[in-house]
């Protein structure tokens, strides 16, 4: 439905303090004040709007309007579609896609139909789990965390061509962003396990999947995706992430992963394994970490230098990243793991990731507390 005018009492529930961040991750810059009741916002050299620092203001409904007004016209999007985005809480999307020949006008037959839906629970749940305690395997009940953002999670309309699962994921912020963190943890797991397959189809060991466990990826992970992948005729598994226009979208992570149907094969043999397997990462150390992350920057770069003494416990690496804007050559110390996978990066002439405390020295720029590297 299109809503030609929005209604008063809709402009009304609309915060300033969600306007400003909305403005914000669309690249609108606060650039002064009006007359001590508003803050000036420009985009480029032609838009300009007014934001109202209290919704009390007399005017305050339609100074609301007026910025939808103007976003409108500059998003080229219908008015409706803004104010959902501002009206409902910050939400994630993520688009799973199934390619197959089966799937006809983006329709599928109603038992595998359920099954999917199964899956993709599953799935959500299990990188739900991984982002409060990697393990190798899950047993018995769920944390209660998860349980809570199984119950917020909510699937949207499907879409036609191949068949697409719209699933809305809310960031969460009255629980420390615990929905941002999934997401994220989701993206990083399929990153791992492309990588990692990728290495064993290469000749390596199928043990080197005991790695990806810090990176979400669990036997639990593995058979959720294997009941997708067991889809008749599979070509192609896709996942695509719109993030939330009310936040910043995270630089590190991928905006599409796909796995092929040649990862299937491995992600049994994987699921065989990580099942034998007693790895767990202690909840206090996931959650400190996972918390670190949030106030760290996420950079990712090309390997260009390594540098490593026999007698130290710290090796250095070199990176060439963009910071500010501008591509710079960052020295890195990293720890004996973290120092092997940015070693099979610059073989692979793949970018490392990770988050990184940014540390100004001058003129030059250091990177400390590196942490959560991977390959990409």
């Amino acid at each position: 439905m299109i809503l030609q005018t929005p209604k008063a009492n809709t402009l009304e529930a609309i915060r300033p303090e969600t306007l400003s961040q909305y403005l914000k991750a669309r690249g609108w810059q606060e650039s002064g004040d009006f007359l001590g009741n508003a803050s000036v916002w420009h985009r480029g050299e032609e838009l300009e709007v007014l934001l109202p620092k209290s919704d009390r203001l007399r005017d305050y409904k339609t100074r609301v309007r007026e910025i939808i007004d103007v976003l409108e016209i500059s998003e080229h999007r219908d008015r409706q579609q803004i104010l959902n985005d501002l009206l409902l809480q910050p939400t994630d999307l993520i688009k799973i896609r199934i390619d197959s020949p089966d799937i006809i006008g983006g329709t599928i037959p109603i038992d595998e139909a359920v099954r999917l839906y199964e899956a993709t629970s599953k799935i959500m749940k299990f990188v739900a789990s991984a982002t409060i305690e990697p393990r190798s395997v899950y047993r018995g009940g769920m944390f209660a965390e998860v349980r809570e953002y199984l119950h917020e999670l909510r699937v949207g309309e499907t879409e036609q061509g191949s068949y697409i699962i719209n699933v809305l994921s809310p960031i969460m912020q009255e629980h420390e962003n615990f929905g941002r963190k999934v997401n994220l943890f989701l993206n990083r797991a399929l990153t791992a396990i492309n990588t990692t397959t990728k290495d064993v189809l290469a000749g390596s060991n199928i043990d080197i999947f005991e790695q990806s466990v810090e990176s979400g990826v669990s036997s639990n992970l593995c058979d959720a995706l294997l009941e997708v992948g067991n889809y008749t005729d599979l070509q192609d598994l896709s996942f695509r992430w719109q993030w939330s226009p009310m936040w910043d979208a995270p630089a590190i992570a991928k905006e599409k992963l796909a796995l092929s149907k040649q990862t299937f094969p491995v992600l049994k043999e994987a699921s065989k394994l990580l099942k034998s397997k007693n790895i767990i990462r202690k909840r206090s150390e996931s959650k400190m970490q996972s918390q670190r992350s949030d106030h760290l920057t996420p950079i990712s770069g090309k390997v260009i230098g390594l540098t490593r003494r026999d007698d130290a416990d710290m090796a250095s690496v070199i990176i060439l990243a963009k910071i500010e804007g501008r591509d710079r050559e960052l020295q890195l110390e990293l720890s004996e793991s973290f120092y092997a996978k940015a070693v099979h990066a610059h073989l692979a002439r793949r970018k490392i990731a990770f988050y990184g405390e940014i540390v100004r020295e001058s003129e030059a720029i250091a990177i400390r507390n590196v942490r959560d590297l991977c390959v990409v």
